[in-house]
């Protein structure tokens, strides 16, 4: 579904990507764990051009992603309308949860198969009811973000996400911005949609989501992938890094629980 070759990244003289060569399978479900700084985040952005490589090839269901940079290093304006499909095909959930303050529940969900994908108004509004309803929002379709919880607005933003029917969802770290109480809520969705098949990659930090839900796990340090496998293959290595990754993991979350 996402095949990737040779993906390189720069910001100025730092070299956040490496040669990064990855296969994501359709359907399958891929964490992304590792360090901060490592280059998760800027790797899962540019699996959707909302970071532009420095070099690479990138294929979402064998069609290439074509990019021209302009002197900034930014997307030419060209580039940026032949790449709406990908936009369509490959939805990303943010872990700022990344709302229109301004527009309600509804208005959030419907906002990108209308504008995108011209589709009607009250065929839009009807499915992002029945996504609201999946996600346990339905009432709450005339609020406003400011209103909700954490929880609630990253139940939102999922279910924005699906109503583009992308082929792919990428997640950038969704419950690292919530209370603990409320990771919950969103892990259930995920899971579920895991469930139903959807092709997802995940940067987490929740640990027994990366072990009990995905199909593969990817190790990210200093711009490269250093470890690839099955959960258990990559958490059960005798491995000194990835027993002090582990550690400090585990620590955070302590913490997390006790603030």
């Amino acid at each position: 579904m996402i095949h990737i070759r040779g993906l390189n990244k720069q910001f100025h003289e730092k070299k956040v990507l490496d040669q990064i060569n990855l296969e994501i399978r359709e359907g399958e479900v891929v964490s992304i764990i590792g360090p901060s700084g490592a280059g998760k985040s800027t790797l899962l952005r540019c699996m959707n051009l909302l970071e532009v490589p420095t070099s690479g090839e990138i294929y979402v269901d064998t069609r290439k992603a074509e990019y021209k940079t302009n002197a900034r290093g930014r997307l030419t304006l060209q580039s940026y309308m032949k790449l709406t499909w990908l936009r369509s095909e490959v939805s990303m959930v943010f872990q700022q949860f990344n709302l229109w303050p301004n527009k309600t529940v509804l208005d959030n969900v419907t906002e990108g198969p209308r504008i995108v994908k011209k589709v009607p108004r009250k065929e839009a509004e009807a499915k992002a009811i029945k996504l609201l309803e999946k996600v346990g929002l339905q009432e709450k379709i005339n609020e406003y973000p400011a209103n909700l919880s954490g929880g609630q607005q990253q139940r939102v933003a999922i279910a924005r996400a699906l109503a583009m029917e992308p082929k792919v969802i990428l997640f950038d770290e969704p419950t690292s911005a919530l209370d603990p109480e409320l990771v919950h809520e969103v892990l259930d969705i995920m899971v579920k949609l895991a469930k139903e098949g959807m092709t997802m990659v995940v940067v987490t930090h929740e640990m027994n989501f990366a072990r009990n839900v995905s199909d593969r796990v990817l190790f990210m340090e200093d711009g490269q992938i250093t470890m690839s496998g099955k959960p258990d293959e990559v958490f059960h290595l005798k491995n000194a890094r990835m027993n002090q990754f582990m550690r400090k993991i585990t620590h955070e979350v302590e913490l997390r629980g006790v603030n």
